[in-house]
């Protein structure tokens, strides 16, 4: 899934780190691209994108983003790697129906000045961050319409950086499993751990869910 050698994830990647004379510097520019240039939202593939059809279709999710952000950093020649965990689900039910308590999710650990640093302030566009989080302080919660109310979408390439996976104590069950590390989305679902992996029905169903879902989203992110 994470297809680094695909000439237009190399491409993509060269464009954007074109100025950049650090690895750090690196890293923000991939962080900031994949923030803003592929919008939060499902594609009809939901989770089983390539680094490269996320490239193409500009629009993802935990799993599809990280999978670009992992896959651009690699192409920079930065060490980086997909951790899975789950996450309260209420972080996507204004967009999405959600049967399950908790939802799988994925972010990024980037090693940067010998550390591996922990980052998904990339997944949520900056534009429907800030006005989800507005709303959500309107409404007195503390994760919906895609982020937890105190989360970020800003990285300085030093520090972890969250936009949804916030462990602050203001919700308690943000989290109950960290799966660990896996070599991406689809070795993840092999390993039999995830709560979302579709059958075949529902990946066929799911192209007119995530139009749907896509909708509500860009409401949102109009401030609508």
């Amino acid at each position: 899934m994470i297809d680094s050698t695909s000439p237009r994830v190399i491409d993509a990647t060269n464009a954007v780190i074109a100025n950049a004379a650090t690895a750090k510097e690196k890293a923000i520019l991939i962080h900031d691209f994949v923030r803003d240039e592929v919008k939060f939202g499902f594609s009809s593939r939901f989770y089983a994108d390539r680094a490269s059809d996320v490239l193409e279709t500009r629009v993802g999710f935990c799993n599809t983003k990280t999978t670009l952000f992992i896959a651009m950093l690699r192409v920079a020649g930065i060490e980086a790697r997909q951790r899975f965990v789950n996450i309260d689900s209420a972080i996507v039910r204004d967009f999405v129906g959600v049967n399950t308590s908790y939802v799988d999710h994925s972010y990024a650990e980037v090693k940067l000045d010998g550390r591996w640093l922990k980052v998904d302030s990339y997944i949520v566009d900056q534009t429907l961050a800030d006005r989800a989080r507005a709303r959500l302080k309107r409404e007195g919660k503390v994760i919906g319409f895609g982020v937890h109310r105190d989360g970020t979408s800003i990285w300085d390439g030093a520090n972890d950086a969250f936009s949804q996976y916030v462990n602050n104590n203001a919700l308690a069950t943000l989290s109950t499993k960290d799966y660990g590390v896996f070599d991406d989305v689809a070795a993840f679902y092999a390993s039999g751990n995830g709560v979302n992996e579709l059958p075949w029905l529902g990946r066929l169903a799911f192209g007119f869910v995530s139009r749907a879902a896509n909708e509500k989203i860009d409401r949102v992110r109009r401030g609508l």
